[in-house]
């Protein structure tokens, strides 16, 4: 098959749609698929001149990205500078005219993103090319509040719903996307289940790593959150929860990874307020090697967002071997239940719940089962099984003419 995916950022943005459409774009091109991905350059919230839930942006500051270029893996990457950003939608004109020029050169179209502007144009150039579409949509359930829920409820009403309707199939990731989707006007017999995964060949044979601790400078234990600093993944809970921990484990060392989204100042001087900032570790954004080292060394995974699709790291950590403390709510809950792990009921303290959690993963020299745990992931949620259950989805979606 000729396949193009979609979205609005790429790889090297760090996030888990990005992950997602990297893995799968890799393993359908190992399934012998020509694989293309059409995107834009911007890699942050605020690189762009616009409006974003950041802010005003002035400037443009788009990294020096190649327009194109063909990966290790043989997938063919377009990038277009977007002119404008105006909350979750970029105005990327450059990517508008190739869907528009070069859609029929396709056999489907896989776009990831329900907010953006992304989807809203490939169902348009999809109806006028009579290519199908494939849709993920990865930010149905989105953690906002105020005018930004102002904004998601008037993009379900002008586009999101419409867009919906209008696929050959639907990707739910986890079952509460699915039931949002359903809520939205999708029809169930659209939706395909299809989880997140992990590159199995990287994680089982991952251990951990002396020269890391030797770095950290040898904690006894290493608590690790892996997200982008901001509000809604969290990390203020972890550091709320510091101060109890080490009450009980004082040789403990937090480990922040995850680029600075417009939270990390606050999270550093909340880290400083409670005395617990030399127990912290800030690394912003890290490479994929050295990221798989700190899952494998680390001796708890934290993650407690207000809402979560997903959360591919979640499995990640599960499959470096370290036991994971989640958020028991979207497609964490999905993890929690079908792998297992330390659930967080988000309607309580959930400061009081991480500390408790972590210090019982300290206590339990079994860790709730992780070997058992890991071996589920590592033999259920291979990328390489996504990408088959995805190419059987394409198929049925091209038999059917969309």
């Amino acid at each position: 098959m000729r396949i193009l995916q979609v979205e609005e950022r790429f790889c090297p943005r760090a996030g888990g749609v990005e992950v997602h459409t990297f893995h799968i774009s890799r393993e359908l091109a190992k399934l012998g698929h020509d694989v293309t991905v059409l995107t834009s350059s911007s890699v942050t919230q605020q690189d762009v001149p616009g409006i974003s839930n950041k802010g005003l942006t002035l400037r443009n500051s788009l990294p020096d990205l190649p327009s194109f270029e063909i990966n290790d893996d043989g997938v063919k990457i377009y990038r277009f500078k977007p002119k404008m950003a105006f909350y979750t939608a970029l105005f990327t004109p450059g990517l508008a005219r190739y869907l528009f020029q070069h859609l029929r050169e396709y056999d489907i179209v896989h776009v990831h993103g329900y907010l953006q502007a992304e989807p809203s144009l490939v169902a348009i150039a999809s109806k006028l090319k009579k290519t199908p579409f494939v849709l993920t949509p990865h930010d149905v359930i989105s953690p906002y509040s105020g005018f930004r829920s102002i904004i998601k409820n008037l993009g379900d009403i002008t586009f999101g719903r419409r867009v919906l309707r209008s696929a050959a199939a639907l990707i739910a990731v986890a079952p509460a996307n699915r039931e949002e989707c359903v809520r939205l006007g999708a029809r169930a017999e659209q939706i395909s289940i299809i989880p997140n995964g992990v590159p199995r060949e990287a994680f089982e044979s991952l251990t951990p790593s002396t020269r890391l601790l030797r770095e950290l400078g040898n904690p006894e234990r290493v608590v690790l959150s892996v997200a982008r600093l901001v509000e809604y993944k969290g990390g203020q809970h972890i550091i709320q929860a510091i101060p109890d921990i080490l009450e009980d484990y004082p040789s403990t060392k937090f480990v922040f990874v995850g680029p600075d989204d417009g939270f990390g100042e606050e999270l550093v001087r909340q880290a400083i307020n409670r005395g617990v900032y030399d127990n912290c570790l800030f690394t912003g954004q890290i490479s994929d090697a050295r990221l798989k080292e700190f899952f494998a060394t680390a001796d708890v995974f934290v993650l407690t967002p207000s809402a979560e699709i997903f959360g591919i790291v979640a499995l990640e950590s599960i499959a470096a071997g370290t036991p994971a403390v989640l958020a028991d709510l979207g497609g964490l809950s999905y993890v929690l239940t079908e792998v297992g792990g330390y659930p967080i009921d988000m309607s309580e303290d959930v400061s009081k719940q991480v500390a408790r959690a972590v210090k019982t993963v300290f206590k339990d020299n079994n860790h709730g089962n992780i070997v058992v745990q890991r071996q589920k992931v590592l033999d259920n949620y291979s990328w390489a099984s996504v990408a088959k259950q995805l190419a059987s989805v394409y198929e049925g979606a091209i038999s059917s003419g969309g």
